[in-house]
């Protein structure tokens, strides 16, 4: 279902998924908006600023990764260092749905990359490697294929198509929806993410998700 390559856990990603079944996906209930703006709250009370968020630990460490396959971190963020951002500059996160933004608020507690996609819209396995440049991609909201930059890493089915790029744009056909009942949410931290802190991380994103969205939840792939 699920596999990171080599390269990839050399250049210090750290990823694993979980397949969540037989879930509802609605807009996010009160009480889910209303623990996401006691975190809201006390993110913005520990962070002054964007230049603080640049300087965290966990965040260095995803912009080390891109730097590292030829992507500039200041034009293209990290998605913890985007969302975080987000929280100083709008004082809330985005209002999706009740899995995204159940797993936002993970992310955000826990400075891992998380990203969920609609199971019964791609052809497993999945496996985060470097690309070649001949997969296809269409980012979220768009409808026109985009390029493929070759020696980058990503999220490919076993058809060829690109689901996330990097950690930061994922695709559009396999986005999560009010029609999902089938989801697989990627967990990406990386080597300077303690080992205990992804575990708690897996547990804390199938507990608030099925909290909120029912199904269930199974452990398909963890990297420590």
């Amino acid at each position: 279902m699920f596999s990171v390559s080599d390269e990839c856990i050399r250049l210090g990603l750290r990823s694993g998924a979980v397949v969540f079944r037989n879930v509802r996906i609605e807009p996010a209930p009160a009480a889910l908006r209303a623990e996401i703006a006691r975190k809201v709250q006390a993110i913005r009370a520990t962070l002054a600023d964007p230049t603080e968020i640049r300087t965290l630990d966990e965040v260095v460490a995803f912009q080390e990764i891109l730097k590292k396959i030829g992507v500039n971190p200041r034009k293209e963020q990290p998605s913890v260092e985007r969302l975080l951002a987000g929280v100083l500059k709008r004082g809330d996160l985005p209002a999706i749905n009740s899995l995204v933004d159940a797993y936002n608020l993970v992310s955000v507690r826990s400075r891992c990359s998380m990203g969920a996609h609609d199971l019964d819209t791609f052809t497993p396995p999945v496996v985060l490697r470097i690309l070649n440049g001949r997969e296809t991609f269409t980012p979220l909201g768009k409808t026109d294929p985009a390029p493929v930059t070759a020696g980058e890493f990503g999220y490919v089915d076993a058809a060829d198509r690109l689901l996330c790029r990097l950690d930061l744009l994922q695709a559009d056909f396999s986005k999560v929806m009010a029609r999902t009942t089938n989801a697989l949410l990627i967990i990406e931290g990386t080597a300077a993410h303690a080992p205990e802190k992804i575990r708690q991380t897996f547990s804390d994103a199938m507990e608030l998700i099925t909290r909120y969205c029912g199904g269930t939840a199974e452990i398909v792939s963890c990297p420590v």
